[in-house]
């Protein structure tokens, strides 16, 4: 099975031909972290504040990624 990951727009530039609608399909995650995945992506959510969500529950970074895995990544911005 194939998992889905959904980036926000402030990350959809590291990933080059991004789709919005569709997201990424990946075949090759599974068993992998949320992590390591972001780092074969060129994504550096270890250098920015990100929210991870798995399945639409709160996750980290270091959750592994299961077959069927809905994955959003993103980019907390902050403001005043």
């Amino acid at each position: 099975m194939s998992v889905r990951i959904k980036l926000r727009p402030t990350l959809q530039k590291y990933v080059e031909s991004y789709d919005p609608d569709k997201g990424l399909v990946l075949e090759n995650v599974v068993g992998k972290t949320v992590r390591q995945t972001a780092r074969e992506l060129s994504i550096p959510i270890e250098q920015m504040t990100c929210s991870i969500i798995i399945n639409h529950y709160p996750s980290g970074d270091d959750r592994v990624i299961q077959e069927g895995d809905f994955v959003a990544l993103v980019r907390v911005l902050g403001g005043g």
